[in-house]
């Protein structure tokens, strides 16, 4: 189990549906979700302003969001399309299409990491979307791990929120088991979801400058940035 510190709370748009979130040079890159509502953003994390956005076609649903280089790889729901934008303008450069749905998205360096929301790990060709093999992912009991939502790829490890609750697990992608978990339940209060079920907590970016995490939810009014630790 992994324990966690609150260091700094920095403000966060209540309209705003997480569904993506990463860290790059000194900015944090944000997808919603919600039809006729879908964004991509580039926020100034200290003050939760919105430096550029882009907004997604209205009939679709956004979902994860992974950088690989310059650009920005941004998934749907329903879809079945993922859009590329570039990482510095959010111009949509080109698309990919797959099939089935589209949860959370991450880069390991190598290869891009999706989930569905189902307990499978889907692994693609970071350059043409195309699927190179699958994971089924396992708790510590032997037992699937359902709804794997977000995303987050640090080191050799997949960091994942799991829907409906305030659980993230470390998969190792190797094996596919849960190799640790945190939870994240009392990290905000009163908690977003009392209020409707789906505002739960959701986004998770890695800061390799701080080792530090910033954790959010859908519609919450924070991002919180805190450190983990393991517990003996």
């Amino acid at each position: 189990m992994l324990s966690y510190q609150v260091l700094a709370t920095h403000p966060h748009d209540t309209s705003s549906f997480t569904q993506g979130l990463l860290w790059f040079d000194g900015l944090v890159y944000e997808s919603t979700g919600l039809r006729g509502q879908s964004v991509l953003r580039i926020i100034d994390l200290p003050t939760g302003r919105v430096l550029q956005e882009t907004a997604a076609d209205p009939q679709h649903f956004g979902e994860g969001l992974a950088l690989v280089d310059n650009r920005l790889i941004w998934l749907t729901w329903r879809a079945g399309t993922a859009g590329v934008y570039h990482r510095d303008t959010l111009d949509q450069t080109d698309s990919f299409a797959y099939s089935g749905e589209g949860w959370g998205l991450c880069h390991d360096g190598a290869r891009l990491v999706m989930s569905d929301g189902s307990s499978t790990l889907t692994f693609r060709n970071p350059e043409t979307f195309e699927v190179l093999g699958s994971m089924l992912v396992v708790d510590a009991d032997g037992q699937p791990a359902e709804r794997l939502n977000e995303l987050e790829c640090i080191g050799n490890d997949v960091w994942a929120n799991v829907w409906l609750t305030d659980r993230i697990v470390v998969i190792d992608p190797a094996t596919g088991a849960v190799i640790a978990e945190a939870d994240m339940a009392g990290i905000i209060s009163p908690h977003p979801a009392s209020d409707n079920s789906n505002d739960v907590l959701n986004g998770i970016a890695y800061r390799p400058d701080t080792g530090t995490f910033l954790i959010t939810g859908k519609r919450w009014p924070a991002i919180f940035e805190v450190r983990f630790e393991s517990q003996p």
